[in-house]
């Protein structure tokens, strides 16, 4: 009776975590060469900040941080050390630090925030809501958008590794012109693409009723923007995102969202939102081998996106390789412990290899995540 009751317990856990958290999705809503959504959030002194006041005269640096992240004061102590290097600072470069440590932030969650910020002359930001989390879709921390005089992101990644290190520096002088010919080689975006207005305002009117959870109402505003510019891709995975969430109701929306995902790839080949999706579209219909070949190619793109991590896990427990998704899982958590979703994951892949302690604890913390309301819905 206990090895029935196991699985089905964890099940109940899981649901409970989507029903009240849904998930997540570097920037889930935001790409190289798109010009960053505006905000303006308090400093921690309380004076309100606005992105576009910020822009550098060559380029801007934000960082999208948190105190729990282990990577994130490596990728901002070098940012400063940029800073400090006179070529650099007399060439343009600015940096803006946002902290997403928590929705709601205790009087000690901001000693902390203060305690390291003090290390570093760049504003520190403080996201309290999560609202910018949001709308640009982080998906690790740290994650770091590179924007250009007119706020266009000419640079992205996710996470910090040692190559990403490197990246940064050299994306970084490049903007600068500090280097010679270095842009292609640092997939920095030079060339823009900018949809009609109105395209843009019923894909920006769909992303705030996704925010809020009204996805099924997003459908109409993404088709409405998909049909007013065929060259855009953004709205065709958005919305192939929303269909794959509607069909756990209605399972025949799922062969639309695969179209619609090929179609954008046609429009844009290489870019690793359109290759998430389309692993996590294929995992919901059964095909397994198809889901790990394109969460894989995701991760060629992006090593550190975190979705695309977590449809691999997803693909490889479906085809009982167990160890390898927890591998998978691991990193995701690794890149951001607080998302409900990549904990539950690693739950599920515990409860694969039989281990139900271990399962019990990551399910509790993902629910307990979800309970605080961080995320966005998946």
């Amino acid at each position: 009776m206990k090895k029935r009751t196991g699985p089905l317990w964890l099940g109940l856990v899981a649901a409970t975590l989507l029903a009240v958290a849904p998930a997540a999705a570097a920037f889930k809503y935001v790409e190289e060469g798109q010009k960053a959504p505006d905000f303006t959030v308090q400093s921690l002194g309380g004076e309100a900040v606005r992105l576009q006041n910020q822009l550098g005269p060559k380029a801007l640096a934000v960082v999208f941080w948190a105190t729990w992240s282990p990577r994130s004061r490596p990728a901002l102590d070098d940012l400063e050390a940029m800073l400090k290097e006179k070529e650099r600072k007399d060439k343009g470069l600015a940096v803006l630090a946002v902290n997403v440590d928590h929705e709601f932030l205790s009087a000690e969650d901001r000693r902390a925030i203060a305690e390291l910020a003090a290390h570093w002359s760049f504003p520190v930001l403080v996201d309290e809501g999560l609202s910018v989390f949001s709308t640009y879709g982080v998906v690790a921390t740290p994650s770091v958008a590179v924007l250009d005089p007119q706020g266009i992101v000419r640079y992205s990644r996710a996470g910090y590794s040692s190559s990403a290190k490197e990246d940064l520096r050299e994306a970084v002088d490049a903007m600068l012109g500090l280097v010679d010919d270095r842009a292609e080689t640092l997939h920095i975006k030079l060339r823009d693409y900018i949809p009609p207005k109105k395209a843009t305002l019923h894909y920006q009117k769909a992303l705030i009723l996704i925010q809020r959870g009204m996805g099924h109402k997003a459908v109409r505003d993404l088709e409405e923007a998909a049909n007013l510019d065929p060259k855009w891709a953004e709205p065709r995975v958005v919305l192939a995102r929303v269909l794959r969430s509607e069909a756990k109701k209605q399972p025949d929306l799922l062969p639309r969202a695969e179209a619609l995902l090929r179609e954008a790839k046609t429009i844009r080949p290489g870019r690793v939102q359109t290759e998430t999706a389309l692993a996590e579209v294929l995992g919901a219909q059964g095909r397994y081998d198809e889901a790990l070949a394109a969460a894989d190619e995701a991760l060629g793109l992006e090593p550190a996106f975190t979705p695309a991590l977590i449809a691999k896990s997803r693909a490889l427990r479906a085809l009982r390789r167990p160890d390898e998704a927890g591998k998978a899982a691991a990193e995701a958590v690794e890149l951001d412990p607080r998302n409900p979703v990549n904990q539950a994951e690693l739950g599920e892949v515990a409860a694969a290899q039989g281990d139900w302690k271990r399962a019990a604890e990551a399910l509790r913390r993902a629910t307990e995540l979800a309970l605080e309301g961080r995320g966005e819905g998946r």
